[in-house]
């Protein structure tokens, strides 16, 4: 009899003990992650191989991150205003989607603002990326992980002939988003710019209603407009950032231990998120191949579209920190072109 009561009490305490660790291994946060983007371009293999595992791993597990990507949950716009419903927890936007919500990212739109991707890349991580923090929480109440490259810069396409120089841009209706900077930018270098929706631009394109795009290299090969336009400019006028953003209501609510694990994954953000960049735009690049002619101008060509951009600097004047700009450009040493801003007003 004390037998069977001691096995008795053994199963039990051994039953007691799988509960107890099953439930110690259940998360005790739910973070939901919404994304308009597709899981094989570089923020989706990034969420999916460093910002989703090493969530889990610095959390011990407590932190389980849903991720709904492909706008499964929601489009760019959607996103952010379901994150400040508190529908979903975190996204991440491009800089000119989430201009509607702020000003704050409206800095990254101006044309020539970084020489290069890696300028860019390396700015961003060296101090800009915390500067658009502490402002994106005192105007917009969001919380920044890290503002990242993504996509490289915006080209000018077009289907009816090759561009070297603004002026082989004349009369040429070319789709712009309703970005002011993009709409002006593309009006200075003398095309017409027309908004034009994104859902239809290959129609619009294989009909003649709009003959080309400012447009990332990545999206003229992911939506294959390679098939539709016949030349690309690399004027690689337009610096394309996308943040990562959290309510700040939202962060700040968070225990120490969350908080702290989700420091470190925007730390591995901002140090990992440029190489899966770049390669995502050797593969879109690739996958072209010689579907499209690529014209890249030489110094005394981009000249010319540096300074044709300065109307959209002029434009849009008052959405940016002209103190905040002359020190990314002060950063880069471009002198020639704070010099023509300047002499416009612009800075």
């Amino acid at each position: 009899m004390k037998l069977k009561r001691l096995k008795t009490a053994l199963l039990g305490g051994a039953f007691a003990a799988v509960t107890a660790g099953a439930a110690m291994a259940e998360a005790e946060i739910k973070l939901v992650f919404g994304v308009a983007g597709q899981p094989t371009w570089s923020f989706g293999k990034l969420l999916d191989e460093v910002i989703e595992p090493n969530l889990e791993k610095y959390s011990d597990g407590r932190i389980d991150l849903e991720v709904h990507q492909r706008g499964s949950l929601c489009s760019e716009a959607a996103c952010i205003e379901q994150m400040g419903l508190g529908q979903i927890d975190m996204t991440s936007v491009s800089t000119g989607n989430i201009g509607a919500f702020g000003t704050t990212f409206d800095i990254l739109n101006l044309p020539y603002l970084f020489k290069s991707q890696e300028e860019g890349d390396r700015i961003l991580r060296e101090w800009l990326s915390d500067e658009l923090m502490a402002r994106a929480a005192a105007e917009m109440d969001m919380h920044v992980l890290a503002t990242v490259a993504f996509g490289g810069f915006r080209n000018v396409v077009n289907t009816e002939r090759e561009v070297r120089v603004p002026n082989d841009l004349k009369g040429l209706k070319i789709r712009v988003t309703k970005s002011p900077t993009e709409f002006n930018l593309v009006k200075g270098w003398g095309a017409v710019p027309i908004p034009y929706a994104w859902a239809s631009l290959y129609e619009g394109l294989q009909s003649g209603v709009v003959q080309g795009m400012y447009l990332q290299d990545v999206f003229v090969s992911a939506a294959k407009f390679y098939e539709v336009t016949s030349h690309v400019t690399k004027v690689e006028g337009s610096f394309s950032g996308r943040p990562i953003l959290m309510r700040k209501d939202r962060y700040d609510a968070l225990p120490d231990w969350a908080q702290d694990a989700i420091d470190k994954v925007a730390k591995d953000i901002q140090a990992q998120s440029f190489a899966y960049d770049q390669a995502w735009q050797k593969e879109a690049i690739a996958a072209m191949g010689d579907k499209i002619a690529i014209y890249t101008p030489n110094d005394e060509e981009m000249a010319l579209w540096a300074a044709g951009a300065i109307d959209a600097w002029v434009a849009v004047k008052g959405a940016y920190d002209p103190a905040l700009a002359r020190r990314i450009l002060e950063d880069q040493g471009q002198t020639d072109l704070i010099a023509l801003l300047e002499d416009a007003g612009a800075l």
